[in-house]
């Protein structure tokens, strides 16, 4: 495959991310208030509104009769590329707004079914120096633009203690990438499917324990290019998942929740000949209930799928922590209004590989901003 090609076909992959993904490329959270303010910790347990459909559908249970949550959230992230030596490096940079919408609804006593439309991922990142700086910048402007998931779900009440769930997910993937000279313009799309499986265990009234086993997926990209002529294709084994959580009400008014996470990475390297280690990754949340409003907060942590000897700059992915803060106030006619602000780490990213331009990333960061409401 001609180099000029495949680096783009690498930096596309960052658009194909999956919400159930938390440690490489993808966001740990979904569209609302508790989800961005806890750091994701509360996906897996959280069983009071229809994003249940997407973090964990045996979650749906907890619905008495329908459920709609709205969310919208936007992204500024930076990244700022130190070379070695004296050599200029680059800044990266971008603002994306991504939606989301959910609905649930009760069947009868054992089933709740659901629907969402979601998307977890798409950037388009605006180089001022290329892509890895120096005096001759390869790589101008990188819009991926465009993936969406297209999940439907389903509880059923087993017995006063367990619920089972599961999904069926239809993702669509689409990136876009510009470089220079020559105006070359690379693009490619493609749909797949993937399922998820879960489950939610009531001890008692003040704990729960929630799993969600995500299957993955196997985009096959054919990328075009208006100066190249030709069609390559590029296929990309997205990592499959196990999450965990807890949730404990220590009080009427406080709860304490952790996760844990394991993704498998190493498959995601197969698909672009490249070595990437599994990830693992932890956190702590709590939600306090004051009145008529409810605060969140959060962190959460995930390791890193390369080192700095092989990591490369199409796909410099470090250790990430996320740090969240969120409010939902309860209105008169009953529904749910919340804010949420996190911060997420993108590591340092150290580049030592031979063949590299080596160097750091620095102010290697995204800011979240979410606004959600639920009916």
């Amino acid at each position: 495959m001609n180099y000029k090609l495949k680096l783009p076909i690498a930096l596309g992959v960052l658009t194909l991310t999956h919400n159930a993904v938390a440690g490489g490329l993808s966001l740990p959270q979904v569209g609302t208030a508790e989800s961005t303010g806890t750091a994701g910790v509360s996906n897996v347990t959280n069983n009071r509104d229809a994003s249940a459909v997407i973090t964990n559908p045996a979650a749906l249970s907890g619905i008495e009769g329908s459920s709609l949550m709205l969310g919208l959230q936007y992204l500024d992230v930076n990244n700022n590329f130190e070379r070695e030596g004296e050599q200029e490096g680059t800044n990266g940079s971008s603002g994306q707004f991504m939606p989301h919408i959910s609905y649930a609804k009760r069947l009868n006593e054992q089933w709740v079914v659901g629907i969402a439309s979601h998307g977890p991922g798409g950037l388009g990142i605006n180089y001022d120096n290329g892509l890895i700086g120096g005096d001759s910048p390869d790589i101008v402007e990188s819009n991926m633009i465009a993936i969406m998931n297209i999940t439907t779900s389903a509880s059923y009440q087993v017995n006063e203690q367990l619920s089972l769930g599961g999904s069926v997910i239809a993702q669509y993937a689409g990136l876009k990438t510009e470089l220079s000279p020559n105006n070359t313009e690379i693009t490619g799309s493609d749909w797949t499917a993937s399922f998820a499986l879960s489950g939610l265990y009531q001890f008692n009234s003040q704990t729960q324990v929630g799993m969600t086993y995500n299957y993955g997926a196997q985009h096959d990209v054919d990328v075009e290019s208006n100066h190249f002529g030709n069609t390559v294709p590029a296929e990309i084994n997205w990592p499959q998942s196990v999450e965990v959580g807890l949730q404990h009400q220590l009080s009427d008014k406080l709860a304490f929740m952790v996760s844990a996470n394991w993704q498998q990475w190493s498959r995601f390297g197969d698909g672009l000949g490249q070595n990437y280690d599994d990830t693992y990754g932890a956190g702590i949340a709590m939600s306090y209930q004051l009145d008529s409003w409810k605060l969140h907060s959060g962190f959460s942590v995930d390791s890193s799928p390369l080192t700095a000897e092989n990591r490369g700059h199409a796909l410099p992915l470090d250790e990430q922590w996320r740090l969240g803060f969120g409010a939902e106030k309860k209105l008169k006619n009953g529904m749910l209004l919340g804010l949420a602000y996190q911060y997420q780490s993108l590591g340092d990213a150290e580049i030592t590989g031979s063949g590299m331009a080596n160097g750091e990333y620095e102010d290697n960061r995204v800011h979240f901003i979410t606004g959600s409401l639920s009916f």
